[in-house]
């Protein structure tokens, strides 16, 4: 069965935020006491299980200097980190 476009969504903003997180030398943990989440949370935004409300992505963006664009864009090669 083919993934909705509502998970493919997720898992990239999920890609997109890991990469980001670990490119900035953030811990989960760190990430998640400066937006007011668990890092379980974390772990769940990043493999694209739970969904990121509006929000929450603009606190995430700013804590990890980025656009909100950004979490849109093509996941990041691993030559590009």
């Amino acid at each position: 069965m083919p993934l909705s476009r509502e998970t493919e969504l997720n898992r990239q903003i999920g890609a997109q935020l890991q990469a980001r997180r670990r490119a900035y030398r953030i811990s989960m943990r760190q990430l998640a006491d400066a937006v007011g989440v668990s890092y379980q949370q974390i772990a769940k935004y990043e493999a694209g299980r739970n969904r990121i409300s509006a929000a929450r992505l603009y606190q995430i963006a700013h804590q990890l200097q980025v656009p909100i664009g950004y979490f849109f864009e093509e996941p990041p090669s691993h030559s590009q980190l």
